[in-house]
């Protein structure tokens, strides 16, 4: 790649126009000129530029590969360890992944990129980095890399799981769980309990997630993985109060409140309120599923988790319809709706209409029911939903069916069926 080329696609990654680059310093047609390959900069120029992109003068130029690999190296490790990356070296690691030709520095490379920006719910931004990975990495692998190839994979499944692609995350995960040794590592525990979240999604039947619950906390515990075996308890809490098995979901559930004070963690406490909500709500105790959720709001603004806030909106929506609060019932869907406006939960979207669509039919709006049922299941198609489409489609067929309307009926049953899991 030419010096020219470089400072475009630098200039570009950089959000800069052409005037904003070489404000102060040169002609938007000089400029031009050194992208094009017409002509070589200037060393003065050159040194102008580097300081406002941001960069080194030697990756400007571009530099010896030999000379950039070490330090590509040695960010993605510090990331891969710590979690630490800083913005110069996110900018220059997507810059030259682009060029690298090593199997191994693409698989850690692509493995950062991918873990950060799902990480960081930049789906959108990563969305091409993820294309670009599965086009230069090989669907076989030189066992040696084995472990920067699950590090990949990993990524992939976090991105996957992120858009809520359930499918996509779970054949990932299989893959992931099949390049496994036989002797129990930290990093079995972390793919049984992906596995364990992914078959959540998929499946009614919760038994096949508990299983892989109950081995990743088991790992856990082996190796004083405290924080996995919090949030592996706290999975197994929800997956017994979805099968109603509500004791064993709130001895789960303190439990984990358990090691979560003994570690004084505050990270957990929207998440922990927020489960002893779905446990009351479950039990049809609504006023103390109440008040645990509007404390998980309360703790989810304090500690800013942004993201439990549509969860626990979604909740106490559910609760004020079954107490026929119609006024605080629009109340929480305004704010879930403008929650969305700025964050995207392609799932809670989706539930929120076919919310909408429920209201209307208990209050005699059947046209309106039609409407928002409709749009429910065609967003959930758009944003891959399949499990929460099955459900939406099916209850949507089986009222034009008992409506007579049978060529609807069939339009949404089929929907129903080719869109299960099951």
């Amino acid at each position: 790649m030419n010096v020219g080329e470089r400072i475009r696609q630098i200039r570009i990654h950089k959000e800069f126009t052409q005037g904003e680059l070489v404000s102060g310093i040169c002609s938007i047609t000089y400029l031009s000129r050194i992208e094009n390959g017409q002509i070589k900069p200037s060393a003065p120029f050159l040194e102008k530029v580097a300081k406002r992109l941001e960069v080194d003068y030697n990756f400007l130029v571009d530099a010896d590969h030999e000379d950039i690999e070490p330090k590509l190296l040695e960010i993605c490790n510090r990331y891969k360890n710590d979690n630490i990356i800083s913005e110069k070296d996110l900018s220059s690691l997507e810059l030259y992944v682009r060029d690298i030709d090593s199997i191994l520095l693409l698989l850690k490379a692509y493995g950062v990129l991918i873990y950060y920006h799902s990480r960081n719910n930049n789906l959108l931004h990563v969305e091409p980095i993820v294309t670009q990975a599965s086009q230069v990495i090989p669907n076989q692998i030189d066992p040696e890399y084995t472990e920067d190839y699950i590090y990949y994979l990993m990524a992939r499944g976090h991105y996957f799981y992120s858009k809520q692609d359930y499918m996509a995350a779970h054949e990932i995960y299989v893959k992931t769980e099949s390049l496994l040794g036989l002797e129990e590592t930290p990093q079995h525990a972390s793919i049984y309990y992906n596995l364990c979240i992914v078959n959540k999604e998929l499946y009614k039947d919760k038994s096949i997630s508990r299983l892989y619950a109950r081995k990743a906390y088991g790992i856990s515990l082996k190796f004083n993985l405290e924080e996995k075996v919090i949030n592996t308890l706290l999975m197994l809490a929800l997956l017994y109060q979805l099968d109603e098995l509500f004791d064993k979901a709130l001895e789960c559930l303190q439990q984990a409140e358990l090691g979560v004070k003994n570690n004084n963690n505050s990270m957990y406490l929207p998440i922990i309120s927020y489960n002893y909500g779905k446990i009351y709500q479950g039990l049809k105790d609504y006023t103390n599923a109440i008040q645990y959720f509007e404390e998980s709001l309360q703790q989810s603004e304090f500690l800013h988790q942004k993201s439990q806030k549509i969860y626990t909106l979604r909740s106490l929506i559910e609760v004020h319809i079954e107490c026929k609060d119609w006024k605080t019932v629009n109340k929480f869907m305004d704010e879930a709706f403008n929650f969305l406006s700025d964050s995207d939960v392609p799932d809670a979207h989706v539930q929120l209409y076919g919310f909408k669509g429920k209201i209307s039919k208990l209050r005699g709006d059947y046209y309106g029911y039609e409407k928002y049922m409709q749009k429910a299941i065609e967003m959930g198609l758009e944003r891959k939903q399949y499990p929460l489409v099955s459900k939406l489609a099916h209850e949507l067929g089986n009222y034009f069916f008992d409506n007579r309307a049978y060529k609807m009926s069939a339009k949404y049953l089929k929907i129903s069926i080719e869109n299960s899991t099951n």
